[in-house]
């Protein structure tokens, strides 16, 4: 991320060192990176793991298994909010 600024990062919660909610913090409360759209791509569909996403900061929220198609959507809909 320090290397090449994403336009926008699709990120799962099951990482192997650090969860994708604390990862999803570090951006979203870092003022270098805040701006970066972050779409959590996970199987955590329970109630509390989508409330959970959008209290770290989440842009959207999608469960696996997932619409290419919706996925490809919310995708050019932040890209283009960026412009």
């Amino acid at each position: 991320m320090r290397e090449e600024r994403p336009d926008l990062i699709i990120l799962d919660i099951m990482l192997p060192k650090m969860d994708g909610f604390k990862v999803c913090r570090l951006f979203k409360f870092d003022p270098q990176y805040k701006d970066i759209p972050v779409i959590m791509l996970t199987v955590r569909a329970q109630k509390e793991d989508k409330l959970m996403g959008m209290e770290t900061g989440a842009d959207e929220y999608i469960t696996k298994p997932f619409d290419t198609e919706e996925l490809l959507a919310k995708v050019k809909e932040h890209l283009e909010m960026k412009k």
